[in-house]
C-alpha cells in the first residue's frame, strides 16, 4: 500500500530530528502529553530510535502478505492507541468550526442552478456582510487580527502539529491496510449473512443512530455556552467572554453538524443529493464523498479513546470521558461508514446481490 510505505518513509526524518535535536524536536514541545510515557530512567535517545527502526520496518512490511496482518494491526495499534495525543481531535475540531462560516458564504453559490441564480445569491450574500460590518455586529478588523494571530500561532507549533497528524494517520493507514489483508483472506470462503447489503441497512442504521447520539453531548454542552447557563466542566458565571460563547457556538454546530451527517450514511439523501441542492438534486452522490471523510473521522474518533480518557484522568475530569464518547463514537461511526460502503458496491464482500 503506497500510502504505508510514504508514511513510513517520513517517520526516518521525524525520528532523527528528535535525535539530533532533543530540545527542539516535535516530541519534546510543551504541549506533548504522551498518553503512556516512557520511564524517565530511559537514555532519551531510546524513542527516537525506535522510532527510525519502526520506520524501516514499515518500509519492509507495506506490501506483506495477508498471514503477516499481525503486524500491520500492530503497528496501527501502536500508534493508534498508545503515541497519539488529543492534539488532532483539538486541531481538526477547530478548523471545522473556523470553516463554518467560510461554508455559510459560499455553499449557498455552489448549490445555486444557474449563473444567474449564483450572481443573485453571492450579491445577496455580499450585502448581508457589509450590513454586518457597517452596523458593527461583526467587527472585521478584530476577526482578521484574530486570524493573523491564530496564523502565527499555528506557524508557530507548526512542526508539533504535523507530527500528531503524521501519528494519527499512520493509525488509520496500517488500520485500513490490516482491514485490506483481512478480507483477502477470506477469498474463496463462505460470505458470512451479515455482509449482504439487506442486512447491513440494518445494522448500519443502528450504528448510524448511535453515532449520531454520540455527538450530542458535546454539541450541547458547547451550544450551552449561548445560554445564562453555559457549562464547561461546571457551571460557568455570567462573565463567560463573548469570543468564547461565539467558539461554541461554532463548536457545538461543527460538533452536531458531523452527527446529521452520520444519519446521512442511512438515509436517501446520502445517496441521492437532497431536493436543497438546487444544481445537484436528485443526482447519485459518488459514494466515496462519504465514505473517505467517514472513514477518516471513525478512525481518528477511535484512536483519540485512549488519550482522552487519560487526560480526564489526569485532570480529574470525568466529564471529557461522558462528553467525548470517543470509545463508542469511533466504532459505531466505523461500523456506518462500513455498512454504506457495502451498499453503494464499494466493498466486496463475496455475496451474490
Amino acid at each position: 500500500m503506497l500510502a504505508a510505505f510514504l508514511w513510513s518513509l517520513l517517520a526516518l526524518p521525524f525520528g532523527l530530528w528528535q535525535l539530533l535535536d532533543p530540545e527542539s524536536g516535535p516530541y519534546s514541545h510543551d504541549l506533548y502529553e504522551p498518553t503512556i510515557p516512557l520511564p524517565a530512567a530511559l537514555p532519551d535517545w531510546i524513542a527516537p530510535a525506535a522510532l527510525i527502526a519502526a520506520g524501516l520496518g514499515g518500509l519492509l512490511i507495506s506490501r506483506v502478505r495477508t498471514r503477516l496482518w499481525p503486524l500491520t494491526a500492530l503497528y496501527a495499534a501502536v500508534f493508534g492507541l498508545l503515541l497519539t495525543t488529543i492534539a488532532p481531535i483539538s486541531l481538526a475540531g477547530y478548523l471545522c468550526a473556523f470553516l463554518i462560516p467560510i461554508a455559510a458564504v459560499v455553499v449557498p453559490v455552489l448549490v445555486a442552478r444557474g449563473t444567474t441564480a449564483r450572481l443573485v445569491t453571492a450579491a445577496v450574500i455580499a450585502a448581508i456582510l457589509v450590513a454586518l460590518g457597517v452596523t458593527g455586529i461583526v467587527d472585521y478588523a478584530a476577526v482578521a487580527g484574530f486570524a493573523k494571530e491564530l496564523g502565527s500561532t499555528m506557524v508557530g507549533i507548526g512542526g508539533y502539529f504535523f507530527s500528531q497528524i503524521w501519528t494519527v494517520a499512520g493509525a488509520v493507514i496500517w488500520t485500513a491496510l490490516t482491514m485490506q489483508l483481512l478480507m483477502q483472506r477470506r477469498d474463496g470462503e463462505p460470505a458470512a449473512e451479515w455482509l449482504a447489503p439487506e442486512r447491513a441497512a440494518k445494522w448500519g442504521r443502528t450504528a448510524a443512530w448511535i453515532a449520531f447520539a454520540c455527538a450530542l453531548p458535546y454539541g450541547l454542552v458547547r451550544m450551552s455556552w449561548l445560554t445564562p447557563w453555559a457549562y464547561a466542566g461546571g457551571p460557568v458565571g455570567e462573565d463567560f467572554p463573548l469570543e468564547t460563547r461565539i467558539w461554541g457556538l461554532l463548536l457545538g454546530f461543527a460538533a452536531l453538524g458531523g452527527g446529521v451527517l452520520c444519519l446521512g450514511l442511512t438515509q436517501r439523501w446520502g445517496e441521492r443529493w437532497p431536493f436543497w441542492m438546487f444544481a445537484l438534486k436528485g443526482r447519485p452522490v459518488p459514494p466515496m464523498i462519504a465514505i473517505i471523510p467517514g472513514a477518516i473521522m471513525a478512525g481518528l474518533f477511535t484512536f483519540m479513546a485512549v488519550p482522552m480518557a487519560a487526560l480526564g484522568i489526569r485532570q480529574d475530569a470525568p466529564e471529557l470521558i461522558w462528553s467525548f464518547p470517543f470509545w463508542l463514537w469511533g466504532p459505531a461511526l466505523g461500523a456506518a461508514t462500513f455498512a454504506y460502503a457495502i451498499r453503494r458496491g464499494k466493498v466486496d464482500t463475496g455475496v451474490v446481490r
